[in-house]
C-alpha cells in the first residue's frame, strides 16, 4: 500500500527533529480490518528519521476467523498481554502501539501517537545503544544509565513484507508490515554501567537486529536501544 504523503502528517517534526531513539512496537493482524491504517503509519513513520526502531508484531488471537494471519507469533500475544499488565491498558486489541515501553495508543490515531514522538525526543530517557556486527558476532556499547536491573532483549526481524489476503475482514486488500519480527531472545540482565557485550549470533540469521533494554521484567520502559542491518 502506498505511504501518507508526509506533508498530510500533523507534527511531521516530531519524527524529523527526532535525535534519541524511539522505540514503536505495533501490535497488528492481518484479520483486524482496523488495522491496516496503523500498518501504514507505522510505514512512514519509520522511513523518515534513522532513529525510529519500528517494529511489526503480529499476534495470533485473531486466527480462528476466516484468514491465519501469515506473520503472527505466540509470544507476540504474550508480549502484548504483559504489556497490558505493566501499562494497566485494556485489551488485547489491535491496533495497539507501545511507545518506549512506557506508553500505549490506538496505532491508527496519527496525532495522538506523533504528539507522544514528539514528547519522547524533546525529554529523551531512551539512550542509544551503538551497534557493530562482524561476522557472527554482534557488538554492543551499552551506555551508563540509571542504576537498575534491566533485562536484554534480542529481536530479530525481516524486511517489510507485503501480503495479499483473500479473505477475513481484509479480504482482496494487500498490506505492507514494517520489520515483522521473527525472534526475541534474552542476551542477559544488566546493571545501568557502561559496558561492551558481545554476543553470538550466529543462529540469529534475520535482516534486522534490534537489542532493547528494559526496566525489571521483559516489558517495562525501555531504557536504552540500538538497531543494525545485516
Amino acid at each position: 500500500m502506498g505511504a501518507f504523503a508526509f506533508s498530510h502528517i500533523r507534527n511531521a517534526d516530531a519524527v524529523t527533529n527526532a535525535t534519541s531513539p524511539v522505540v514503536l512496537e505495533l501490535f497488528t493482524s492481518q484479520s483486524c480490518s482496523s488495522c491496516p491504517a496503523a500498518d501504514k503509519l507505522l510505514n512512514e513513520l519509520a522511513a523518515q528519521n534513522n532513529e525510529i526502531i519500528a517494529l511489526s508484531c503480529n499476534v495470533t488471537y485473531w486466527n480462528h476467523l476466516a484468514w491465519k494471519d501469515t506473520l503472527s507469533k505466540e509470544f507476540c500475544t504474550s508480549r502484548q498481554r504483559q504489556y497490558i499488565q505493566t501499562l494497566t491498558s485494556r485489551g488485547p486489541y489491535t491496533p495497539q502501539i507501545v511507545i518506549n515501553g512506557r506508553h500505549e495508543m490506538v496505532g491508527s490515531r496519527k496525532n495522538e501517537v506523533m504528539r507522544t514522538i514528539k514528547e519522547e525526543s524533546e525529554n529523551p530517557i531512551t539512550q542509544r545503544i551503538p551497534l557493530n556486527l562482524e561476522g557472527d558476532t554482534l557488538t554492543a556499547k551499552l551506555p551508563k544509565v540509571q542504576q537498575d536491573h534491566y533485562i536484554l532483549l534480542l529481536v530479530g526481524h525481516e524486511d517489510d513484507h507485503v501480503q495479499s489476503i483473500p479473505s477475513g475482514e481484509n479480504r482482496g486488500r494487500t498490506v505492507s508490515y514494517t520489520n515483522p519480527v521473527e525472534e526475541i531472545t534474552v542476551m542477559g540482565t544488566w546493571d545501568g554501567q557502561a559496558k561492551i557485550l558481545s554476543h553470538n549470533v550466529a543462529n540469529f540469521g534475520h535482516k534486522g537486529l534490534v537489542v532493547l533494554a528494559q526496566q525489571e521484567t521483559r516489558t517495562g520502559s525501555i531504557i536504552a536501544a540500538g538497531k543494525i542491518q545485516r
